[in-house]
């Protein structure tokens, strides 16, 4: 796959059990599974973490872990994004515990030329379409992505409303690559 199409996980989107689901996307090969359960608590999340990392490692796909950083630190995924909030609060060299990449959720180019100030390693911006994630707010939009692309010091990765079908615009945009939720949880191999 020549556009990388990353996974963000919401096991509650899927109707069939997460982790069955999860074998099912992986097989599609997606550039990479962020586990992003927000609502588990550190010792839920590092019980998960590991089964899915191990599921991804067994199928060759990056594996991130979204927010948790304390399990990031002890399970050593391939990568850990970050809300702004949380990458703002890390001490200085905090990066010496973690090895892997570091990636920031940012909503404008000031977030994003932010995390890159702060160490990330690239940056997904978000939400380019409308979503049913955030339903009632509006969306950044193409030209939005296609400004912070031209202007990111790090890659940058759409996410928001992302189908299959968008991708030709969003490469055209600039987009290092998409980040999807909703679109994984029809996958049917």
């Amino acid at each position: 796959m020549s556009f990388p199409l990353y996974c963000i996980t919401n096991r509650h989107l899927y109707a069939l059990p997460f982790l069955e689901q999860l074998d099912r996307i992986l097989a599609l090969r997606p550039a990479g599974v962020i586990l992003r359960e927000k609502d588990l608590s550190l010792e839920e999340y590092l019980a998960l973490g590991r089964q899915v990392l191990e599921k991804c490692r067994r199928a060759g796909v990056p594996c991130w872990f979204h927010t948790f950083l304390e399990a990031a630190v002890e399970l050593r995924p391939d990568g850990i994004q970050l809300p702004m909030p949380v990458l703002r609060e890390l001490p200085a060299g905090w990066r010496q515990g973690f090895p892997g990449r570091v990636g920031a959720s940012c909503h404008s180019l000031d977030e994003v030329q932010e995390a890159a100030r702060l160490g990330a390693d690239c940056c997904t911006f978000s939400h380019v379409y409308p979503t049913q994630c955030k339903p009632g707010l509006p969306p950044r939009g193409l030209e939005a992505l296609r400004q912070v692309c031209a202007q990111s010091p790090v890659p940058v990765y759409a996410l928001g409303g992302v189908t299959p079908e968008k991708i030709p615009e969003l490469e055209k945009a600039g987009a290092a690559g998409a980040v999807m939720m909703g679109w994984w949880k029809t996958v049917d191999c």
